[in-house]
């Protein structure tokens, strides 16, 4: 297992998105990877965990549809999010374009005390929009 597989995998099979943990509040970077193989995702699991020192949270989605198999979902949150986009290497067009994004502007729109002037809300919205937009 290497950087440059789970950067291939992530293209393939993983996200980026910005989400609120709870309603009301802010929305925080969230990276994840999907697949039906448990196997897989815990061998991810193990060798990025071992990388950046976290804990990544495997979740397993039951399926509505018979026909359908069921799956499970890596996620990374927060800074731990973060070190992980600053390991893949993407080669998907939107994929690359909000890792960059993240990487360039999160922490700028993101008070580490967690709070916001007026000008900090306006900025952190325009940052969000521009994420979505992607």
């Amino acid at each position: 297992m290497n950087w440059e597989y789970i950067s291939g995998f992530f293209d393939a099979d993983g996200h980026i998105t910005l989400s609120a943990m709870n309603k009301g509040k802010n929305k925080t970077i969230c990276v994840g990877f999907t697949n039906i193989d448990l196997k897989l995702l815990e061998d991810i699991k193990e060798f990025i965990d071992n990388q950046i020192s976290g804990k990544g949270t495997i979740t397993k989605r039951t399926s509505k549809e018979e026909h359908h198999s069921t799956c499970y979902n890596l996620i990374y949150r927060y800074n731990l999010g973060l070190l992980v986009v600053e390991n893949i290497n993407s080669k998907h067009y939107k994929k690359s374009k909000k890792i960059n994004l993240v990487l360039n502007d999160y922490k700028k729109v993101t008070p580490r005390n967690g709070k916001y002037t007026e000008d900090m809300i306006k900025i952190r919205e325009k940052f969000i929009n521009e994420f979505f937009s992607l």
